[in-house]
């Protein structure tokens, strides 16, 4: 930068001179703009995940493994099994083709006569459909060991979005009958690579009830808020502690509901084939969609009836897969990536306060095959 302010004194005393001596310096009169430097890149979260291990282990395979940057969306639905992966449509995807955008055509794009540039938007650049339904912008630290040791859960794996502005919101999710964290986890890079801390967690018991979970799942927002102080934690200082949202499967969805329906500070749930035969929530007060499929054998309607029992105070929507099984909202990249697009986007109105997402919450889904919800600006 010194070179380039004495360039720039030099040239001003160029242009200082009298015309003739102008004429011999005109190409040093320019615009020096290019001589700026480039801005610099993002900053990387502060922070060393390589920390002492903590009372909690994850009872998934490889234990002890280094923790390191994942892909986004990288994690898999480990609860179907590999053979029913393989043979399920819905969850292998085939979203059918969105409808059209309606953008202008290079006509009158043409003719449209030119306007300022909008001042960015403070939340990034506009979201589209594709941006909404893949992996985000962020690369994933996880971290599974120096957390703190919730008494009500078990295994636990905090993902955190590197180099995401803060502060950060944050969400816990919390897994189904006898079923371990792994079945949850594909959520955790997914939202984290869209710049929302996410704790997956497993239960101390594989047969906990509803009602257990429900305090694991309220119990792991108590370890995300520790996080905020933890001393060279990898999100220390950088959450925002008003904004905490929780996700659940199966029996870990009733569990999420009825955590939501006494937590009204909570600003988002999702629940995805929650179980809970007969189950109303008059009472729950927070923001909550439902994700289903037709074909679940373990859960299917359930999730209309306690959608119906939340107050039409409460914004609420249930999207139904058409022929989706129980583990079809387990992974955010099935039904052709409708379940990613719809969970992200609930929890970035609710959550995080971003309306721009709004819009692709009140167009019905390509594979619905039932869709209910009460959000203003609904067609």
């Amino acid at each position: 930068m010194a070179h380039v302010e004495t360039m720039s004194g030099r040239f001003s005393r160029l242009c200082a001179r009298p015309l003739l001596a102008l004429l011999l310096g005109a190409l040093a009169c320019g615009d020096g703009g290019a001589m700026n430097p480039p801005a610099t890149g993002t900053e990387r979260v502060p922070g060393d995940p390589r920390i002492p291990a903590a009372a909690n282990t994850p009872a998934d395979p490889a234990p002890g493994a280094a923790e390191a940057p994942s892909a986004p969306g990288a994690a898999s639905t480990a609860n179907a099994s590999e053979e029913n992966v393989a043979q399920n449509p819905i969850l292998q995807g085939g979203e059918s083709s969105p409808p059209n955008a309606g953008t202008a055509s290079d006509d009158r794009a043409a003719e449209a006569p030119a306007e300022d540039a909008p001042a960015s938007d403070p939340n990034g650049p506009a979201p589209t459909r594709e941006s909404a339904t893949g992996p985000g912008p962020f690369p994933v630290l996880t971290v599974s060991t120096g957390l703190r040791d919730g008494p009500e859960y078990g295994s636990q794996t905090l993902h955190v979005p590197e180099g995401a502005p803060g502060p950060l919101a944050s969400v816990a999710i919390v897994p189904g009958f006898n079923t371990p964290e792994s079945s949850i986890q594909a959520w955790g890079p997914f939202l984290a690579s869209h710049g929302i801390v996410t704790l997956t967690i497993g239960t101390n018991n594989p047969a906990d009830s509803a009602e257990v979970r429900a305090r694991a799942v309220l119990d792991a927002l108590v370890t995300i808020q520790a996080e905020n102080v933890r001393a060279g934690g990898p999100v220390e200082g950088e959450l925002d502690l008003d904004r905490l949202g929780i996700m659940g499967w199966s029996l870990g969805g009733g569990g999420v509901l009825a955590a939501a329906s006494r937590t009204p500070s909570l600003k988002a749930a999702i629940t995805m084939a929650a179980f809970g035969p007969g189950a109303q929530f008059p009472n729950d007060q927070v923001p909550t969609l439902f994700l289903a499929g037709s074909a679940d054998t373990s859960a299917g309607g359930q999730s209309q009836g306690m959608f119906a029992s939340l107050p039409d105070t409460t914004p609420k929507m249930l999207f139904e897969v058409r022929g989706g099984p129980h583990e079809v909202g387990n992974d955010p990249a099935n039904a052709g990536g409708e379940i990613g697009r719809y969970g992200l986007s609930w929890l970035e109105v609710f959550l995080v306060g971003d309306e721009r997402y709004r819009q692709f919450l009140v167009e019905a889904p390509a594979q619905a095959s039932d869709f209910q919800q009460n959000l203003s600006g609904a067609p």
